[in-house]
């Protein structure tokens, strides 16, 4: 009766909500990946623009070969204003895993499964160019995601089951 009245101190259950909290960090683990792989891209963009051959394994795919490919529309006569064809194409895919990143963080499952589906398609894009390393890293990636996807999954399965 006293219960009924809100007197007694209800105790949560502990191993559910160290479960859930499990799943959120993993969740969030899985998204920010997406921040990583914009950073990385942007990162490899700026030494590409500067000269340099070096880049980190984690970036796009889409945007090296933009990159490149502007690079040598440039090298074959076209203005060097070209190069603002490839620096807006690098910001917006920058700004479209940016927003997988934040929105997959807040538990949206269609923003984790975008990025999943567009960065595969960069995966197969440098398993056809031969990068072998890279494609490795983007498995590695991919997994960690799907992980973090499968965890948002299982957060809103058991959200709705209560």
């Amino acid at each position: 009766m006293s219960n009924l009245l809100g007197l007694e101190e209800e105790t949560p259950n502990e191993p559910l909500e160290q479960e859930r909290s499990k799943l959120e960090q993993r969740m969030k683990n899985g998204a920010n990946w997406f921040y990583w792989i914009a950073g990385l891209s942007l990162v490899n963009s700026v030494i590409f623009a500067f000269g340099s051959t070096v880049s980190f394994l984690g970036g796009l795919g889409f945007t090296f070969i933009m990159d490149v490919l502007v690079n040598a529309i440039i090298e074959g006569g076209a203005p060097v204003g070209m190069r603002a064809v490839s620096i807006i194409f690098n910001v917006v895919l920058f700004g479209i895993f940016a927003l997988f990143g934040y929105y997959s963080g807040r538990g949206f499952k269609a923003a984790f499964i975008g990025g999943l589906v567009l960065y595969f398609l960069d995966a197969i894009l440098v398993l056809l160019f031969g990068d072998f390393l890279m494609a490795a890293f983007h498995a590695f990636a991919l997994f960690f995601i799907i992980r973090g996807f499968m965890a948002c999954r299982a957060l809103q399965f058991n959200a709705n089951r209560h």
